[in-house]
Parts: C-alpha cells; structure tokens; sequence
C-alpha cells in the first residue's frame, strides 16, 4: 500500500510511536483550529475543541479509516464537534478587532489594509458575507482543499461546492468593489480574496473566557444515546431519550440483519446499542412515529404528513438529509408526549440550585399553599434530606419519578434499579402531611447533536456508509406538567454499483495541448486556472 506521508505518520502512531502522533497534530493544529474558529468564534473554545479532538484520537486510534485523506477525517471531526457546541450553547457571538502589528509583504495590499478605515471597511465586507461563504473560501483557499474533500466536510456534493466557491467569489468581489475597498477588476482582486480572508479571520475578536464558565453552568443538558451511559463525577446534565434506540433497532433488524460493526474497527457506542436495551415495548403506539426508506421527496413529504397529522409537529431536522440521492437511505423517528397533573401546582418562591448563585423558577407544596396538589403526590420513600424520590401523577397516565441522588459512578438504568430497590424496602409513612414540603425546579432543554462516533464509517459486510446520526430533544417540565419532543434520524450512503455518466466540464483548473496527428510531441500547451485567459459573456 503506497501511503502518503500523513498516512505513515498514522500507521506509526498506530505501532506506539508517540513522536509520529504529536509531528501529524502539530501539522495540521493552526489551520484546524482556525477553522474551528469560524463556527464557534472563540479562540480559547476553538482551541479547547482542538484538544477534544486530541484525546479523542488518542482514545479511539483505530477509528481512522486507511482509505481516506486524514486531513479530510480531521476536518470532518471538526466540524461535527463545532456545531455540536454551538447547539449546546444556543449562542452565536461574532465580534472583530482590529490586528495588531500585522506584518504584510504584499505592497498593494499595504494599500489596502494600513489606514484604519481601509480595515474598517474590510471587517464591514467580511461581516456582510454568510458563515457558509466564509468556511468554503477557507477551506478551498487557505486550506487548499480539494472539492471532493470539502463536499464530504460540509456534507454536500461537489457540484454544490463548486458552485457555493464560485457564488462566494462573486459575492467577495462585489462587496470589495462596492464598499470601494478596492477599485481594482477581475483578476487582482480574486488575487488579494486570499489575503483579505486571512485578515478576516486574523481581526476576528475573541469572547472573555468568563462566558464559557458562565454557559457551562446554565441549564444545557448533554444528550447521551443509550440508558446505560453511566454517570461519572464530572458530569453536569444529561440527557437520553429513546428515539435514538428505535432508529438504530431498526438498522440492526430490518437494513443489516444483524449487529453494527464497522469496517474500521471496534466502536464503544455500537456495540452498546446493539444491545437494544428500549424498544418500541416500552411504549404506546400512539406516542412515537418511525419509518425506514430510500432517500426520495415521496418519503419526505411522507415522514411530513404523518408528524403534521399525529402530533401537529414540523421536523427540525429532515432538511439535513440529502432528498433525492439515489444511493441514500434513511431511518427516521419522532417521539412526542405530552402531560399535565391532575391538579396544577403553585409556584413558588425562586431560589438557588446546588452550588449555583443564580436563582431559579420552582413548584411546589408548602404548609402555608393550598394542598390540593398533593393528589399528583405518590411517596415512594424518604431516607435523608439527600436521599428521597416520589412519583407525580398525571391525566394522561405518565409517571413522572424524582430521585435526589447524584447518580455518580451508575447508569440511568443502574439508578432507576436502586430508586425501585429503596422504594421496596422503605417502611415509613408514604402519606404527604401538611408540614411537608415540595420544591421542583422548572426545566426546559432544546438541544441537538450529531453522534459523530458513528459517523463517516462503513458498517462492515456492507457498502453502506452513515453520513449522519442525529437526535434533537424538547423537554419542558413546570407546573402545569410537561411535553417531550425528540427526533432521531441515520442517514447512510451507499456505493454506486449501476454505472453513473461521467462529467467531462472544463470548469476549473485544465491543461491543453496542440498536436499533430503523426507526430509524437505537442507543438503547444496551455495550463488554464483562472479566467485571464477565458472569455466573458
């Protein structure tokens, strides 16, 4: 096998050599965390992320697949744990300052750039440009990216990207001139696109460190796929759903036949919801929708009707699915539930929770409020101030258990076991009383994430390859009662076996030879990479 130099390196990696490892990350750390950057526009976070990644390859060596470009791999991994951050932090801040002691070679961009409202007038351009347009001139640009790489980095096909390059450009260029940046045509300014997007990303501002311990402790919940995750110490929340479990049962059962495996080796995740520890049993057939299928607008519209009419939802997440692909396939699942109390609870005062001074919404029962809440109130034990849990009734038949533990070091499963356990053997008065008190904080959580474990590998035995795993989460509990709505969806592509038609379209970088037909030599050659040489309309 002639692997290229990135390749070894990882081939060396794999054989225990450290020095191969760190020379490979080292390569590709700056331009990785730039790029980064663009999504979550924080150097500090970009970078922490960038050691996520670290660790993670660290942690799951064998992951990598041979076949792929490694610089594509990383990008790929970057991304998915950019977005997923940003979704965690449902914040988006773009700030931009100006550099500092930037030293430039180029006269004409001097020019340009050195007068503070020439630098003005640049952040005024970049800022007007779509997050999209930024990341495709980088990649293809400062990263030198290759469209098919980009493609499976932006998870669109390469015509898209060709065309998203070329409508960035224009777009660029037009701003540069119309802003009068630069009074230059064509070519000189595509030349200076480069170095005005360097600068770009270069004055970007950075958010204070403070806002990321500030977001940390906010009520963001981490979601996790599977009931036996288990808890560890240095868990905030977390989150697990089962609709994740539905469209992976239904993989594993009516796609492959059999376990997941991948062909690039052993996954942790795989193997644990291979298990199938939930499934469709532990639910009414009225609170979950599902459907497998090939890739067609028919299926969409489909999966749209069914959602509209059974729970009066839209899906957040079916635009990501690349519609009218002959060779994807689709899994797809919405739970939605919703339950109120048999009487409403009163609120009452806020107050802190845990360690936190920020204040929080609570409900509840105290001596002093009306007690006819107290008929939503099953007992189920009470042992400590730290160690209690009950169950809270509902119209529509859901129970609602609250254990006060802190899980550390058990799964859900594991927990939910010990709370039953407890509840058998408690021997204590199981009747609310007057001098009781109940406080239970409101919480709501909107989240998405993409498990990128399992994404970008071929599932062995097969030609199917899992483009995406997602699963959103809409949780809502007050004093009223509450609502779950979650989606999860597998997209998977699969290798072409029926011969496609080929495209043979001189629109990006060609040579062109002249010869005569009985000689052996050219008489003339042409290397055309940009338009100079080409004719307007």
């Amino acid at each position: 096998m002639n692997l290229d130099e990135d390749k070894i390196l990882y081939k060396e990696f794999l054989d225990g050599n450290m020095e191969a490892f760190e020379k490979l990350t080292t390569k590709y750390k700056t331009n990785l965390t730039y790029f980064i950057y663009k999504y979550v526009k924080n150097e500090e976070i970009a970078e922490d992320i960038y050691q996520d990644i670290i660790i993670y390859l660290l942690s799951k060596k064998e992951i990598y697949n041979f076949k792929y470009s490694f610089k594509t791999f990383l990008y790929i991994i970057a991304k998915s744990r950019a977005l997923n951050y940003i979704r965690e932090q449902n914040k988006y801040e773009y700030n931009m300052e100006d550099a500092e002691n930037l030293y430039v070679e180029e006269k004409m961009l001097e020019e340009i750039i050195l007068s503070k409202e020439r630098k003005e007038k640049i952040k005024k351009v970049i800022s007007k440009m779509s997050k999209e347009y930024q990341i495709v001139i980088y990649l293809t640009i400062i990263e030198g990216l290759s469209y098919t790489e980009v493609a499976e980095i932006m998870n669109k096909n390469v015509s898209q990207i060709k065309n998203l390059v070329h409508r960035a450009r224009i777009k660029l260029k037009k701003l540069l001139i119309q802003e009068r940046v630069v009074e230059m045509k064509n070519s000189k300014v595509i030349k200076l696109l480069l170095w005005i997007f360097v600068i770009g990303i270069i004055t970007s501002g950075t958010v204070l460190a403070a806002t990321k311990i500030y977001n940390s402790i906010k009520g963001k919940a981490k979601m996790t796929p599977v009931y036996t995750s288990r808890i560890s110490d240095v868990d905030t929340n977390k989150v697990w759903v089962g609709t994740f479990n539905l469209v992976w049962n239904d993989l594993m059962n009516d796609v492959i036949g059999g376990p997941i495996e991948f062909e690039d080796g052993y996954s942790e995740l795989a193997n644990e919801l291979n298990k199938q520890n939930f499934t469709v049993k532990q639910l009414s057939s009225q609170s979950y929708y599902k459907v497998h299928g090939e890739a067609t607008t028919n299926l969409r519209t489909k999966i749209e009707n069914e959602i509209k009419t059974r729970f009066n939802e839209q899906s957040e997440i079916l635009h990501k699915v690349q519609w009218g692909n002959p060779n994807a396939y689709v899994l797809y699942t919405m739970l939605k539930k919703e339950f109120n109390y048999l009487e409403k609870f009163p609120t009452s005062q806020s107050k802190t929770f845990g360690n936190s001074e920020e204040k929080v919404k609570y409900f509840g029962i105290e001596p002093d409020t009306t007690q006819d809440a107290s008929k939503n109130i099953d007992i189920l034990f009470y042992n400590s101030k730290e160690d209690f849990a009950i169950k809270l009734k509902t119209k529509e038949g859901e129970e609602v258990y609250l254990y006060r533990t802190t899980g550390e070091g058990k799964t859900f499963e594991e927990n939910y076991k010990e709370m039953l356990e407890k509840q058998a053997k408690y021997t204590g008065t199981k009747k609310w009383k007057k001098n009781d008190i109940l406080k239970v904080p409101f919480i709501k959580i909107k989240d998405e994430i993409n498990y990128d474990e399992l994404c970008g590998r071929y599932i062995k035995g097969t030609q199917w390859y899992i483009r995406q795993a997602l699963q959103t989460i809409d949780f809502e509990l007050n004093n009223y009662g509450g609502s779950v709505k979650s989606e999860a969806l597998i997209e998977m592509l699969k290798n072409a076996v029926a011969e496609k038609g080929r495209d043979f379209i001189f629109d990006d970088t060609f040579i062109l030879y002249l010869k005569e037909s009985d000689k052996s030599q050219p008489y003339f050659a042409l290397k055309v990479d940009n338009t100079d040489v080409l004719v307007s309309e």
